[in-house]
């Protein structure tokens, strides 16, 4: 073989196993893709919270059992737990079955001989071949003595059980920031009613103002009139469970109708009110009067009969002489006068004036970006200060604010109860120094289900302590209805007789404020102590 020879047989095999490189390769790239398997069908498990606490007797605070499935995962996971004590369960039992990508809230009823300490709690995700676990760490903590009943007089039905003592603390922001609180509609629906003297029976719009020995609560409509005009009413009360000196305040006088009243109340005991003014004409005006004693208004003693000459002015606002204010006209003493006010031709908005006197103000600016009636304004110095405004139509809702000058987004309030008040039009705070009572406010059944004139009431929730009396079967016992700010009421059993670990909360339904154990008895009331 010479070398030519030898050169081309070289290059000839050179391409050969080139080529069957390249052959090779290209199999390889082909048959591996084409023989790996799809990612198997899976799903992801959780608990949330990771731990909790519960008092011994009690059932624990929800968690969240979630399955998200992986991969295309389909089926049904079936989750059994492990590691609670004997006597205890779950709410819903076991096993749970949570389809992908669900989820399930699960309580726990730790019975009252369950030892304090920790517990670690296994649950089991698995469906079919797979399974995957969770822990859920509870601390069971014992029956602290520290909320404790002492029997008293009461007005308890025979199959109802009465707690006394159950108030709010003082007003605590954050609850409010949250949105969580523990609002206890008053068994009276309405709390308080319009005189049957006439066909006239429709009032709203409660203003309860405190005075040193209870509250005077004042209202407008028609309080069994002979006419069909809005006034300005009062009554006194020291616990919202009876009223007394029942009287007409002012009169509509000059206008058609007066009404949406609120009241402050200066140091030397004057009083100053703002209202609505609706002329003949259709329009509407912020309406100022003033008394000294609370038995004078304007020079004149009560029923006062309205003038023309009682508008409030609103100086710079330039739509003021379309006269648009019905509903939201809320006076609030700040050490200078400040109105709060909604133009029903400018809606989405609430604005603010200020001025020496409510008779003339001058405007401000903007307050609150919304489409609702402002009703009231408080304010509580506690560490800092807050200004809290409600507000309705549609629903209710309320604000905050740190200055007063503008206010937070809002938040929901409640919902109505019943068909009795489906269309709620008003809302004002019930207030005792530094604490939030709870909400007065006037509602109607709405059509159809109304008469032809849907008559309005005055009606209250409550904010109260959250009290809870869980039996040795695991049953809870809540509040059903409260009567008044101070009092609560619970269904008995049939039995007539409730035995438990009682766990009273604070007014946002959480915070735990002492627990222990009860023997109750039906028709009978007690009152609660914190110790």
């Amino acid at each position: 073989m010479n070398e030519n020879q030898e050169d081309g047989t070289g290059r000839r095999l050179l391409a050969a196993v080139s080529f069957l490189s390249l052959a090779v390769g290209i199999a390889i790239g082909c048959g591996g893709s084409g023989s790996s398997s799809p990612p198997q069908a899976d799903f992801d498990f959780s608990v949330n919270p990771s731990g909790l606490s519960v008092t011994v007797g009690t059932i624990s605070p929800a968690v969240v059992v979630e399955v998200s499935e992986q991969n295309g995962f389909a089926d049904t996971v079936n989750v059994a737990i492990n590691g609670l004590p004997p006597g205890s369960f779950s709410k819903p039992p076991v096993p749970l079955a949570i389809p992908s990508n669900g989820s399930q809230r699960v309580t726990f009823f730790i019975p009252p001989s369950a030892p304090a300490g920790s517990l670690s709690i296994e649950l089991e995700a698995t469906s079919g071949t797979i399974s995957h676990s969770a822990t859920l760490n509870v601390t069971v903590t014992p029956v602290s003595g520290t909320a404790v009943l002492q029997e008293s007089s009461g007005q308890a039905p025979v199959s109802t059980i009465e707690f006394q003592g159950v108030t709010a603390g003082n007003f605590n922001p954050a609850y409010w920031q949250n949105n969580s609180l523990n609002w206890v509609p008053d068994v009276r629906e309405p709390m308080f009613a319009a005189l049957t003297t006439s066909p006239y029976q429709n009032i709203y719009a409660p203003w309860p103002l405190e005075q040193q020995t209870g509250w005077r609560m004042f209202y407008g409509g028609w309080d069994g009139s002979d006419t069909p005009n809005d006034r300005v009413y009062s009554v006194t009360t020291s616990d919202f469970l009876t009223f007394n000196n029942r009287t007409l305040v002012i009169d509509h006088g000059a206008f058609q109708h007066v009404n949406n009243v609120n009241v402050q109340q200066l140091p030397d005991g004057s009083l100053h009110m703002m209202c609505t003014g609706g002329t003949y004409d259709g329009l509407s005006w912020p309406t100022y009067f003033s008394s000294p004693d609370g038995v004078s208004w304007n020079g004149s003693p009560e029923p006062y009969q309205a003038q023309l000459a009682d508008i409030a002015v609103i100086k710079g606002y330039s739509d003021y002489s379309a006269g648009g204010f019905n509903g939201g006209n809320v006076l609030f003493w700040d050490n200078d006068w400040v109105l709060y006010f909604y133009d029903n031709f400018n809606n989405n908005h609430i604005f603010r004036a200020t001025g020496a006197s409510p008779q003339t103000v001058q405007f401000q600016g903007l307050a609150l970006a919304t489409g609702r009636d402002p009703n009231a304004v408080v304010k509580f110095t506690i560490g800092d200060t807050w200004y809290l405004m409600g507000l309705n139509t549609p629903g209710l809702t309320y604000s905050l604010s740190k200055d007063g000058v503008t206010f937070s987004s809002e938040q929901a309030l409640f919902n109505s109860l019943s068909s009795s008040d489906t269309f709620i039009d008003s809302v004002s705070f019930v207030t005792h120094g530094d604490q939030l009572l709870g909400v007065l406010y006037g509602a109607n059944a709405s059509p159809p289900e109304g008469p032809p004139i849907y008559p309005n009431q005055i009606y209250a929730r409550w904010l109260q302590k959250k009290v809870v009396i869980t039996d040795s079967a695991g049953v809870q016992y809540f509040a059903q209805s409260s009567y008044g700010p101070d009092r609560q009421w619970f269904q008995a059993p049939a039995s007539g007789s409730l035995e438990g670990t009682m766990v009273v909360y604070a007014e946002d339904g959480i915070t735990p404020l002492g627990s222990s154990l009860v023997t109750l008895t039906a028709g009978k009331s007690y009152t609660l102590v914190l110790q």
